[in-house]
């Protein structure tokens, strides 16, 4: 039995299916063109995928061959998958570092040693943006936890002006590059008594990676016997 999975319409498009030999498919968008296509092999113990969209290895440590197709229909869950990829291909890049993973890893810093749980929403809208100035988001602030059902922080000024201050500190800096992250990290550490920063993980899984889970997922569902 097939496993429920709701795909895209991209992934839904990838719909004419080639049985090449016993352990190797052809997956195409056109059916008369090799664009937009991939093949996916059954390995000893595991799968290969290749084609237009790169290669990646997939070792489940299964070695049926009707065991694998069944795996692979379920393996929905990506960091899941990514661990199987990295037992089949040892330097697989599977995550990386983007301006937005960055901002987003700083931003649960800031509510994590700020106590500032609930405000997520305005400090990602307000925290870069240099036309506020610090009064005024401060009086944000100050609104924004009046509306909340759960307080997060005491709202004192002491506490504002934490918030305020590191505030400070994030707009001198760039998330451009992780260097730069961890440059800011650091003085998170040095100026406002921060700690333990490597605990949050700044990267995230790449596009492709996700892709080629994706179309394996894909494959598998709609091969599967």
């Amino acid at each position: 039995m097939k496993k429920k999975i709701e795909f895209d319409k991209y992934t839904k498009q990838l719909k004419h299916f080639t049985k090449k030999n016993e352990n190797t498919w052809f997956v195409q968008k056109h059916k008369d063109s090799h664009m937009e296509s991939y093949y996916v092999t059954i390995l000893p113990h595991g799968l290969c995928m290749s084609g237009d969209y790169d290669g990646v290895i997939v070792n489940p440590g299964i070695a049926d061959r009707q065991e694998i197709i069944n795996w692979m229909a379920g393996a929905t869950t990506l960091s899941y998958f990514a661990e199987k990829v990295r037992l089949g291909n040892q330097h697989h890049q599977d995550k990386e570092y983007t301006e937005k993973s960055g901002e987003k890893t700083i931003l649960d810093i800031i509510v994590s040693y700020c106590d500032a749980e609930g405000l997520e929403d305005l400090l990602k809208e307000q925290i870069w943006d240099s036309k506020i100035n610090d009064e005024q988001f401060k009086e944000n602030l100050r609104n924004k936890i009046a509306k909340l059902d759960k307080i997060p922080i005491e709202v004192d000024e002491k506490q504002l002006d934490k918030i305020i201050a590191v505030r400070n500190t994030v707009g001198h800096h760039s998330l451009e590059n992780e260097c730069e992250y961890q440059d800011l990290c650091r003085d998170l550490e040095s100026d406002h008594g921060f700690s333990d920063l490597w605990e949050f993980n700044p990267r995230e899984y790449t596009s492709q990676i996700k892709w080629q889970h994706n179309c394996l997922l894909w494959w598998a569902n709609n091969i599967i016997r």
